[in-house]
């Protein structure tokens, strides 16, 4: 499983992911979790369901994080999942049944060491499976 970051922090663990699931001759199963809007804006221009712009914008940056990766490992049967709600739940959800976790980690400016964010402490204690936390590239 794939915990799917955004670009800046997520495309080495994609890399990384995809390789995994080479190696172990598996699939890849990438998760990125959305939330609804708190408010839903009003604009008469604007229209379906409440959170259906985020859902598409999650959908997306899937789409175009797994791009480049996906190129270097066309064996590799890759599925996407959209969950709406915190990242942590959907990702302590998947480790259930995984057999490898893997998320992104930026580096911290100026410092040596990772930047762990709440997600990635909530995985690193709390997940089902291993978890591989792989740095982005500079």
């Amino acid at each position: 499983v794939l915990g799917a970051g955004d670009e800046t922090d997520g495309a080495t663990a994609a890399r990384f992911a995809l390789r995994e699931a080479e190696a172990r001759g598996a699939g890849l199963t990438a998760v990125r979790a959305w939330r609804r809007p708190h408010e839903p804006m009003r604009h008469p221009l604007l229209t379906g369901s409440p959170g259906q712009a985020e859902e598409e914008q999650a959908e997306w940056i899937l789409e175009e994080l797994l791009r480049e990766p996906r190129r270097d490992h066309p064996g590799v049967e890759v599925t996407h999942e959209i969950v709406e709600g915190p990242a942590r739940k959907a990702l302590l959800e998947a480790s259930r049944t995984a057999d490898l976790l893997v998320v992104g980690a930026r580096r911290r400016e100026g410092r040596l060491g990772l930047q762990l964010g709440i997600v990635n402490h909530a995985v690193l204690h709390h997940a089902e499976c291993p978890v591989a936390v792989v740095p982005e590239r500079h």
